[in-house]
């Protein structure tokens, strides 16, 4: 078997270094008739359907694109200054192409924009497996948030806690532009600046090892010096949730080696979330009955972010920058509960909380980019120190009426949450010989956590008493030390192939005064190694191999024994015992032809998972909680069909996966374990140049892994857009979740008690958005990178 396995790959590397003759880099110097260096942008095609597949941009002239791998492609050049100039450039002997000296001929008018010929696909294919979205003039970008964005991605699945899971992978996190951020970081980020999506299913060792996948968001890199703004409103009304209003105004600046940019944005408005949940007990000595319905009216009094940042360019191959970013938010509203109970006597207990929290975020961030040889090979040095303060000072009327008669009680509740975070991260890139790169990283982040809650009784006087029970300080300190290695390269020029390793050390020490107080510290080394191979059989068609080990540590508010008050008998907890989760994957996948088939298999030990358990001080009382449980298992394939059409743009996906969770200390009522499936269609339709229509429909089907049965749901969404003076002015009319069939229901058993919960949100919704862009031209944006800790998605879950 071991020596017919061995002939195969073989058989491989032979049949694929026939096609190892490709062009992977084109440079070249563009000068006018008088031999002055020009500037603009290097855009490389593919020749049969010219898709952009590469670009550049270049200020002085000098251009080149690399990692390229194509008998035959068109090259593209624009700007302001010359013609566009368009030729076929062919493999002829030499993988690296040196056009020389590109002579262009000079614009006799000027140009508003530079229009590139050819459409660009929705979803691009990488050779791992990993895809990228495009965001961008589609109908993402009419999204109000980053949240909302994911939530419409091909693949991607937003629940009711705002988690974002990858299907076939399970939670995935989040970084901008390469680098981890934290998760409060996310609703600073104007949607309006975003480019792209990666999903990549397995990271390598580049990436923090946090998450069981990497959603990488690509903010907008324009390229032509001069400057531009854009300002962009949205007026959505949910009849579930009510009208919300968003204003983004957006402005870069580039003149020399400088470039600047700012944001603001300022949305108010309401959102709405109901929650129905009946709790059961059946034994005959213990019947219990809750039927619980909480209604959640948000208001945003003022939701503003903003954001300024400026960099410059010491030479083309170095720059340094600096960002800042910061959000501020005013919540109001209230949360109306009503809970039937029937225990030993019947109830009605009433809680109407009223809402004023403030939120404060600052973010700020230093980078060194350096490319120091012209093979490619580069240092990158960056920093960041990231600060979030959550102050609440809440209300609470709560009525019990039972056969004893009726109570008013008046609870008030304040605290404060504060998180400092700061990071330190260096990479290098040596690449040498002709196909290798060697990757190094070092990365230090620290994060501290102090939070306090106080619930005051106030009687009528208006005297307050301490309510030791839901009171709590939390103190958490954690410090992640991590180093990795990659070394990355091609075997006859066809098959690539990378093998890396993660260490990441963990230090933490948490600190809470619940009940008697607890002080727990540990500490823990983790080793991630990643390998990867992909196979080009031909121009369409490759195969690929991954696996990586990865790890899910607890967000901190899930660490938090911080009580969210619901009412008298239900409250959320954190749970300061949640260990990390430790997971392995692999993946076996191949494209052909625009069609894209992927396989995998995960293996996660203590999983984390959770439902409302039972007190043992009163069976009334239950606490909604996260635990480990001790294994978990997930299979799954997903079949894509991408069209790429002059008129038509669309992507489909078809998946199923089979997830198997196992809790062996039998917390949890063993269930029924079946497959489920999910589809996905996005499609823009062009007719002619009047008018775009964009259609997106998903439909996931009912989930039983062995604990949880989750329903099916699905959403439809309708959109149209009209590009005005020339294309300066856009309108989108959408229609989003038309049937409002967004609604997360579900079932299990934990303990002696049957759950059954009912979520509907805010999904349904009509929104109208008018963008305006002025100025001319934009600069390539700054390229600051905001170095996240790897536990960055971890704040505010």
């Amino acid at each position: 078997m071991m020596e017919k396995a061995i002939a195969i790959v073989l058989g491989i590397i032979s049949y694929t270094s026939a096609y190892n003759q490709t062009i992977e880099s084109v440079k070249g110097r563009v000068i006018n008739a008088e031999g002055r260096p020009q500037f603009g942008n290097a855009i490389i095609m593919s020749s049969p359907d010219s898709t952009v597949l590469k670009g550049t941009s270049f200020i002085e002239g000098a251009f080149e694109v690399s990692g390229l791998d194509a008998q035959h492609l068109l090259l593209k050049l624009t700007s302001l200054e010359f013609k566009d100039t368009l030729f076929t450039v062919r493999f002829e002997g030499a993988s690296q192409i040196d056009l020389g000296d590109i002579v262009v001929r000079e614009a006799y008018s000027q140009l508003d924009e530079v229009t590139v010929t050819g459409t660009t696909p929705l979803v691009t294919e990488m050779a791992d497996g990993s895809i990228k979205v495009r965001v961008a003039n589609t109908t993402l970008a009419t999204s109000t948030s980053l949240n909302e964005i994911l939530s419409k991605a091909p693949g991607l699945i937003l629940n009711e806690d705002n988690e974002v899971s990858v299907f076939g992978k399970g939670v995935g996190i989040l970084f901008i532009n390469g680098i981890r951020v934290t998760n409060d970081r996310l609703s600073t980020l104007s949607p309006s600046d975003i480019e792209s999506i990666e999903i990549i299913t397995n990271p390598g060792s580049r990436y923090d090892a946090e998450g069981n996948a990497v959603i990488n968001v690509i903010t907008k890199q324009d390229a032509v010096q001069a400057s531009n703004g854009l300002v962009k409103n949205y007026f959505s009304y949910a009849p579930f949730g009510g009208p919300e209003d968003r204003t983004d105004v957006n402005y870069h600046y580039a003149k020399g080696k400088w470039v600047f940019n700012s944001n603001y944005a300022f949305l108010t408005g309401k959102s709405r979330h109901l929650l129905e949940t009946i709790r059961t007990r059946e034994n005959e000595n213990d019947y219990f009955l809750s039927h619980l319905i909480t209604d959640f009216r948000h208001e945003f009094d003022n939701y503003s972010n903003y954001g300024i940042g400026g960099q410059y360019n010491l030479n083309k191959d170095q720059y340094l920058s600096l960002q800042y970013s910061g959000g501020y938010e005013a919540l109001g509203g209230k949360q109306v509960s009503q809970n039937h109970i029937t225990f030993d006597e019947e109830g009605i207990y009433e809680s109407n909380v009223q809402y004023d929290e403030k939120t404060l975020q600052d973010n700020i961030s230093a980078n060194y980019y350096a490319k120091l040889d012209s093979a490619g090979s580069n240092l990158f040095i960056g920093m960041q120190y990231a600060s979030y303060l959550n102050e609440f000072d809440n209300d609470i009327i709560q009525v019990s009426t039972t056969n004893n008669g009726q109570t008013v009680e008046l609870i008030q509740n304040e605290g404060a949450n504060d998180i400092q975070i700061a990071s330190l991260q260096g990479d290098y890139a040596n690449v040498f010989g002709k196909n290798g790169i060697l990757e190094l990283g070092i990365k230090f982040s620290q994060a501290n956590i102090k939070s306090n809650t106080v619930f005051f009784d106030v009687v009528d006087e208006g005297q307050k008493t301490i309510d030791d029970a839901l009171s709590n300080n939390f103190d958490y300190e954690e410090r992640i030390p991590a180093a990795y290695v990659n070394l990355k390269g091609k075997i006859n020029g066809a098959v690539d192939y990378s093998v890396g390793v993660r260490s990441e050390f963990t230090h933490y020490m948490l600190v809470t005064s619940v009940g008697t107080g607890r002080t727990i510290g540990d500490q823990y080394l983790n080793v991630f190694p990643n390998a990867s191979l992909s196979a080009k059989l031909s121009d369409e068609t490759q195969l690929y191999f991954t696996m990586s080990s990865r790890i899910n540590r607890a967000p901190y508010a899930r660490l938090n024994p911080f009580v969210l008050y619901q009412d008298p008998f239900t409250s959320l907890q954190g749970n300061p015992d949640l260990q990390p989760s430790v997971v392995t994957s692999i993946e076996l996948g191949g494209t052909h032809k625009g069609w894209s088939l992927k396989n995998s298999y995960s293996h996660a030990k203590d999983p984390i998972d959770g439902g409302a358990f039972q007190s043992e001080a009163d069976p009334r009382v239950y606490i909604l909680q996260r635990t480990n449980l001790s294994k978990g298992h997930l299979f799954a394939t997903t079949l894509s069909k991408s069209i790429n059409l002059s008129w038509w743009r669309s992507i489909n996906n078809a998946s199923i996966s089979y997830d198997k969770l196992i809790d062996e200390a039998q917390r949890f009522k063993v269930g029924k374990i079946r497959p489920y499936f999910y589809l996905y269609s996005q499609n823009i339709i062009d007719v002619k140049d009047w008018f775009t229509i964009f259609a997106t429909g998903w439909y996931l089907s009912n989930k039983q892994d062995g604990i949880n049965n989750e329903e099916d749901l699905y959403s439809v969404n309708l959109g149209i857009e009209k590009k005005l003076f020339n294309k300066r002015l856009v309108a989108n009319l959408d229609f989003n979740d038309i049937f409002h069939e967004v609604r997360y229901d579900g079932e299990y058993t934990l303990g002696f008690t049957d759950i059954v919960y009912a979520n509907t949100v805010n999904t349904n919704y009509i929104r109208f958005t008018l963008a305006f862009t002025f100025g001319t031209q934009t600069q390539r944006s700054i390229k600051n990178k905001n170095v996240g800790e790897p536990e960055g998605e971890r704040v505010g879950k």
